[in-house]
């Protein structure tokens, strides 16, 4: 599926110069789920239908116009919020934790959430968090859209040739999901989230407070001090503000719905076909369960679940390539604190001089130089914290390091003929039925919208993007 930047490179690709200007409220108004695509079927009932024509694949630039949407570099942060208050004090500005802007909002700019997807191909995950932002808004002029494809192409790991495999079945998945999920030629996308990075900077944050942090309990055993009693009796944390351990799982779990919704306005800006439907059990998926091979991630057992028992296994990373911020890919959660501390303060810390992160503001010396330190006792005071949840549950946090949002979002080329028989003006748009002329060519359009089109026509138009 190889690029096809027309003369003048990306900024004159039609498709995707349509896509750009695609109004805002028009994508929001005129998104809807289209699940018929090329190569699908409905083998009975009212609508009972079969595509005439084979299922074609997204190209690349198509897939990385979806990705840069869903989460990619938007330039720096603004990072204006306060770093010292009226008195010198630390204001927990030094919560945010990168100055590279994504295209969704992130608690702390953590940014804890990668993107996985797959095709006929292979299957990838996107990591944009590292990447450094170049100026302040990262796409201002159309010679700025040449990146979209250069980013693309260096910000993914690829995990394995193919498609993720899982059970097809109830259920596994929801009977009418399985016609049409995870298709030939359709493209994945799975958000995957690392709640223990956030988790660590939000223990650091409130346990920080200049008047008194939050006195961490464990609602699941009892309401005990979780690992902070001497700080409360040192005075650092105030037993009045009880913060329990039940509020502090998934901080990171609203990032996933961002990217969906992203992913959603550009499939209908881009005229393709889409939906959001639930996946199977994220367990599946990962990789826990000999039911498939999934995503090939690492599992650890707990020593206890949080309801009492054993626990189910819980996902920590894929070696090498994503890993959680606990044990085993640290030795300990001493090192695991360490390292979330080091990367706001340590010697390439986004606040230290030889970051290689451009801070927004004019007097970035000035500004880092400003910026308070955690205190040696709140580091320790989020140790002791964290130790005592790896110590009575045998992981870190108390609920699954890795998570999945229980929905995907896939993105494929419709097959509008089941639009035209079975429903009335409106079901799609404009930007529907341009698309295969804008993106692929007249021919493309040309042979997918004939009625009663062949086989031999589809694969042509595969041949005509490939070229």
């Amino acid at each position: 599926m190889a690029a096809q930047s027309g003369q003048g490179g990306l900024s004159f690709h039609p498709g995707l110069r349509s896509a750009w200007e695609y109004p805002l409220f028009d994508a929001i108004f005129n998104r809807r789920s289209r699940r018929f695509a090329l190569g699908t079927e409905i083998p009975g009932g009212p609508t009972k239908h079969k595509s005439q024509t084979e299922p074609l694949p997204l190209d690349e630039i198509e897939e990385a116009l979806l990705v840069q949407a869903a989460t990619g570099i938007s330039g720096r942060l603004l990072a204006d919020l306060p770093y010292l208050d009226d008195r010198d004090r630390d204001a927990g500005g030094n919560t945010v934790c990168h100055f590279v802007g994504l295209t969704w909002p992130s608690p702390c700019a953590s940014h804890d959430t990668h993107l996985i997807y797959w095709n006929d191909e292979a299957t990838y995950l996107v990591k944009f968090k590292d990447f450094s932002s170049v100026q302040l808004r990262e796409y201002e002029t159309l010679d700025d859209r040449q990146k979209i494809v250069k980013a693309f192409r260096e910000n993914r790991v690829k995990l394995f040739d193919g498609r993720l495999e899982h059970p097809r079945s109830f259920p596994t998945m929801l009977p009418f999901n399985i016609w049409s999920s995870n298709v030939p030629g359709s493209t994945m996308f799975l958000p995957i989230i690392d709640v223990t990075y956030e988790y660590i900077n939000v223990l650091l944050l409130m346990c920080g407070w200049s008047d008194g942090g939050f006195f961490v309990i464990d609602d699941f055993n009892g309401g005990v001090p979780a690992g902070c009693e001497r700080w409360a009796t040192e005075g650092l944390l105030n037993r009045m503000m009880a913060l329990p351990l039940s509020t502090l799982g998934y901080i990171s779990l609203l990032e996933s719905g961002f990217l969906i919704q992203n992913l959603l306005l550009a499939i209908q800006a881009m005229g393709l076909g889409g939906w959001v439907h639930a996946h199977p059990a994220g367990i599946i998926l990962l990789g826990g369960t000999p039911l498939a091979k999934g995503l090939g991630f690492r599992f650890v057992m707990p020593k206890r679940g949080v309801g009492g028992g054993r626990g189910t296994p819980s996902p920590v990373g894929i070696d090498g390539v994503l890993e959680a911020y606990c044990p085993p890919y640290y030795p300990n959660m001493d090192a695991a604190v360490d390292a979330v501390v080091a990367t706001k303060f340590g010697a390439k810390g986004i606040y230290s001089e030889g970051s290689d992160q451009p801070a927004p503001f004019l007097a970035r010396h000035e500004f880092l130089a400003a910026v308070p330190r955690h205190s040696d006792r709140v580091v320790q005071c989020v140790k002791d914290i964290c130790n005592y949840i790896y110590d009575t549950y045998g992981r870190f946090p108390h609920v699954d390091a890795i998570h999945t949002p229980g929905s995907w979002v896939q993105a494929h080329h419709l097959d509008l003929d089941f639009y035209d028989r079975f429903y009335g003006a409106g079901a799609y748009t404009e930007t529907q039925r341009s698309h295969m002329e804008l993106w692929h060519g007249p021919e493309a359009e040309a042979l997918t919208s004939a009625r009663g089109g062949c086989a031999s026509g589809a694969r042509a138009v595969a041949a005509a993007v490939a070229s």
